[in-house]
């Protein structure tokens, strides 16, 4: 099916030799016997497994040679896997160096013919995409002048125009967006967006986190070329952060050390433990909550050593993994003094304006900087019932009111 990504047990190994070593005598150096350095590997990824369906967008996240770009590589055709199987379906575009086949002393206009047939375009199609590329580039006569008399900017806007003028089914974006200025990000942002909603599948590499929750649908968290977790965005993002603010946390800090509990689920330093989440209406417990009406999650939860940052946190998701909220007590405005009993948070909704449908909350209590006390992954479910099925997320309550049109009661 077009747009749809698969690795499958995917190794990736780099290998090279260093110089040869200086011959000890004149006759080694005649006869070149020198002896040459043992070969040298760098696994930059060892048996990676995921796929991406049609339409959707994946964010690939972790520290710096994590495999994240060889990830994008691998799914660009640009490398092949030294193991396993990548399987790509439809044409893809790869923004990971925008404007890398420009050649200096010919024309932007033709440097968009020749990089638009190479991503395989026809003439005909470049050009009657050209008003379009140099409109969205904002290069005006610039268009033909050459290349090497850009600036470094007018390079990344039209490397950025001419990729995504070749309507690719997949596209993989390599920190594009980390570069240029803020204005020109936000048209950036618009014009993927706009291609999402046409169904183009995604693959994103940045370091920009909150990029990473707001745009993907899941996230693939790697470490050292493996694959540390993956799912939803927003979760996966939070054991990154967990994760690095632990390894960044500096040598006076008394920290324990993050550990996964329950893999893909449930992970955390433990110094405070999620004992229970439940959902409550009308003073008792609930699994089903009609749509519009109130109802109140309460974290019960075991301190094992008292803490003195604290923030507690609720995500809400489709069964299908479609993030739905995410809110906390900082965000709430609520400053931490000091947790050393055990107890209960609860958060109360007057209105619960959701589809029908099947719902799952994570709950957690981490640091400030991000580092888990306990992150409990679909620590709840819970199911909003409607009287009529309801397209999407969002259900508010609504009134409709008409001038000329005449109505019957159904």
């Amino acid at each position: 099916m077009k747009g749809a990504i698969r690795f499958a047990g995917v190794r990736k190994v780099f290998r090279w030799r260093g110089p040869r070593q200086r011959a000890e005598t004149l006759k080694g150096a005649l006869f070149r016997r020198g002896r040459r350095l043992p070969a040298r590997e760098h696994v930059a990824l060892d048996g990676v497994d995921f796929e991406v369906a049609p339409g959707e967008a994946v964010a690939i996240i972790g520290a710096n040679g994590s495999g994240k770009s060889t990830c994008l590589k691998l799914a660009g055709g640009i490398l092949r896997p030294t193991a396993g199987t990548v399987a790509v379906e439809g044409r893809v575009t790869a923004l990971i160096e925008l404007g890398a086949g420009f050649h200096p002393e010919i024309t932007g206009r033709e440097n968009v013919l020749i990089n638009g047939m190479l991503l395989g375009l026809t003439r005909a199609e470049v050009g009657a995409r050209m008003p379009e590329i140099v409109r969205f580039a904002e290069l005006g006569d610039f268009i033909d002048q050459p290349v090497k008399t850009y600036s470094s900017g007018m390079y990344v806007r039209l490397g950025f125009a001419v990729a995504v003028a070749a309507e690719p089914d997949i596209l993989l974006i390599d920190e594009v967006l980390a570069v240029g200025d803020e204005v020109f990000t936000r048209r950036c942002l618009d014009r993927l967006a706009r291609m999402r909603q046409r169904g183009v599948t995604m693959v994103l590499v940045s370091h920009d986190l909150e990029l990473v929750t707001a745009f993907a649908d899941r996230a693939l968290y790697l470490e050292r070329g493996r694959v540390a977790a993956a799912g939803p965005a927003d979760a996966v993002v939070a054991r990154y952060r967990s994760d690095a603010a632990g390894l960044a946390a500096p040598p006076e800090a008394v920290r324990a050390p993050v550990r996964v509990v329950e893999e893909g689920r449930r992970w955390g330093n433990g110094d405070v433990e999620i004992l229970a989440v439940e959902a409550v209406a009308g003073g008792g417990p609930l699994k089903v909550l009609a749509s519009g009406e109130p109802c109140t999650l309460r974290i019960r939860y075991l301190v094992h050593r008292p803490v003195t940052d604290f923030v507690f946190g609720l995500a809400w998701h489709r069964a299908d993994g479609t993030h739905v909220s995410g809110h906390n007590t900082e965000l709430a405005g609520l400053a931490p003094l000091r947790l050393a009993a055990s107890g209960e948070v609860s958060c109360s909704y007057e209105s619960v304006p959701l589809a029908p449908g099947d719902y799952l909350v994570d709950a957690a209590v981490h640091a400030r900087d991000g580092l888990a006390y306990d992150y409990w992954r679909d620590a709840l479910r819970l199911r909003v019932t409607g009287a009529v099925e309801w397209p999407g997320v969002w259900a508010p309550a609504q009134r409709w009111r008409s001038e000329g049109p005449e109505w019957g009661a159904e």
